[in-house]
């Protein structure tokens, strides 16, 4: 574990407790130089969508990746929020936008899928969740439990 990634500790532990004045408190009294590393700033990224702060979120997002197009975190995390604003379409469309090797990662496929099956194609909801599944076993139980994902719900069950 990094240094930075100690230095963090505290702060995802009181998101995780639900005391996010003090998770707070933790970003602002690191030291400058820190505050623009991409761990950080995915933390203050995580510390908005917390909080339901959706805009903010998208536009921090949008910037983060912007800067750090390899960190595919804040990709995930911005499409996540688009959604959660109920703008699907933007959410793919994100994913869609964002490098090349991030289709190879599970996550990617399970989103799409999510997505997909909310926007109405479920089809390709069902493959991109089959190609998800056989990255990630785990998926499998996840979608069973995911509302995103009801349309395809009897095909997995």
């Amino acid at each position: 574990m990094s240094a930075l990634e100690l230095r963090l500790q505290p702060f995802y532990g009181y998101l995780e407790l639900g005391l996010y004045d003090d998770a707070n408190e933790e970003l602002e009294s690191l030291p400058n130089e820190l505050k623009t590393r991409p761990q950080v700033l995915l933390a203050r990224l995580d510390l908005l969508m917390t909080l339901k702060k959706w805009e903010e979120s998208v536009l921090l997002g949008q910037s983060l990746y912007g800067i750090w197009p390899k960190h595919f975190d804040f990709w995930f995390r911005t499409a996540f929020c688009l959604h959660e604003m109920k703008r699907t379409i933007e959410a793919r469309q994100t994913l869609l936008n964002a490098p090349v090797p991030i289709r190879d990662i599970a996550l990617y496929s399970y989103n799409m899928a999510c997505y997909e099956a909310q926007l109405g194609d479920v089809k390709q909801a069902k493959e991109l969740l089959k190609v998800a599944c056989e990255k990630e076993p785990n998926f499998r139980q996840q979608a069973l439990d995911d509302p995103d994902l009801k349309p395809v719900w009897a095909s997995i069950a």
